[in-house]
């Protein structure tokens, strides 16, 4: 079912990244509101380029957690990179050589994450070594001019690119954590559409959110690896979803409306959802695999904001050395992450 959408967007980016608007969402008449715990603090690190922009932050499961920025106006470097180690400690991250890159996207699993955008005429992926703290280049699949969403559970990875010659968007699967890939499976509904988010519960059971040329939001989803794909009916007040991770059946996103930032869940694959109510709008969220969750984001008079959410409880996070809005967050299993456009940040998940 498509909704609406309130407030248009011109990019991808900027409905996925910087959608610090009001987000809500329920499958019943009110928002119930969380319960609010005193701050707990955490300290920025001043990122270690000020001529490219952090942009994207992803970790693995074992808590090393990589940040990437990319420039598509002239800036030398038009990349930089850094990555933490589990402790926390930020530094400088070798980027591969690239053609103007612009990197868009991330998943991580394990040990390691893919990074997805494009470079003028391809796809183009990075990978993350958590072993070595290492970024290489991994091999795209042929015929896309860009990569618009990622996901990755341990050695099952999935995209969603753009076609070559105005085709539709195509969904592609990875056995083996990107290193090789499937046939693409052309998306026909999603023509002309900007992909706002994706995830797979399972290798065969993925969810897809879309934003329409019309600025009209619609989720659909696949039970047959993207075979076929049906729309998933979601609340009327929906004008986009972003940050969606799914593990089997269990689902974690925000979703947006007038009325604010709502954290959403579903433990019925996208069927049904619960919310909670934010304090401030959100531009990220993410999620441990105990179901804590970091969101990020900043308030209205552009103070940065970021809190940990266990169950109905929001923690928020005092910050310190974070001059602007956190525009990516990601987490592993014990550590988090989270990113403005000159700040890297790490938060234990346990604070």
């Amino acid at each position: 079912m498509r909704h609406h959408f309130r407030h248009a967007r011109s990019t991808v980016g900027l409905v996925a990244a910087l959608a610090l608007g009001a987000l809500a969402l329920a499958s019943c008449a009110h928002h119930p509101s969380a319960t609010v715990r005193p701050h707990v603090s955490a300290a920025g690190t001043p990122a270690r380029s000020i001529s490219v922009p952090i942009s994207t932050v992803g970790c693995t499961r074992n808590d090393a957690c990589v940040a990437v920025g990319t420039s598509s106006v002239n800036a030398v470097p038009d990349a930089v990179a850094e990555f933490a180690t589990p402790k926390g400690n930020w530094l400088t991250l070798a980027v591969p050589s690239a053609r103007s890159p612009l990197i868009d996207a991330v998943a991580c699993s394990g040990t390691q994450c893919l990074l997805g955008g494009s470079q003028p005429g391809s796809d183009l992926l990075w990978l993350f070594q958590a072993a070595g703290h290492s970024l290489s280049t991994a091999t795209a699949p042929p015929g896309g001019i860009g990569v618009d969403a990622l996901t990755c559970d341990l050695d099952d990875c999935a995209l969603v690119d753009t076609g070559a010659d105005s085709g539709p968007p195509r969904f592609i699967e990875s056995s083996d954590g990107g290193l090789t890939w499937g046939t693409p499976e052309a998306i026909a509904f999603a023509r002309g559409d900007a992909v706002t988010t994706l995830a797979c519960g399972t290798v065969s059971d993925c969810a897809l959110g879309v934003l329409s040329a019309t600025h009209e939001f619609s989720l659909y989803v696949t039970r047959d690896a993207g075979a076929t794909w049906s729309v998933q009916t979601t609340p009327s007040s929906w004008t986009t979803l972003t940050s969606l991770s799914c593990v089997q059946r269990r689902c974690d996103a925000l979703a947006q409306d007038a009325r604010g930032s709502v954290l959403v869940r579903s433990r019925t694959f996208a069927r049904t959802w619960t919310t909670l109510t934010l304090s401030s709008p959100a531009s990220a969220l993410a999620c441990t695999p105990s179901a804590t969750c970091l969101v990020a984001g900043g308030s209205a008079n552009a103070a940065p904001w970021l809190a940990l959410v266990r169950g109905r409880v929001v923690t928020d996070v005092r910050l310190r050395y974070v001059p602007t809005p956190l525009i990516a967050a990601a987490c592993g299993s014990q550590v988090c992450a989270a990113v403005g456009v000159t700040t890297v940040l790490s938060v234990p998940s346990d604070l």
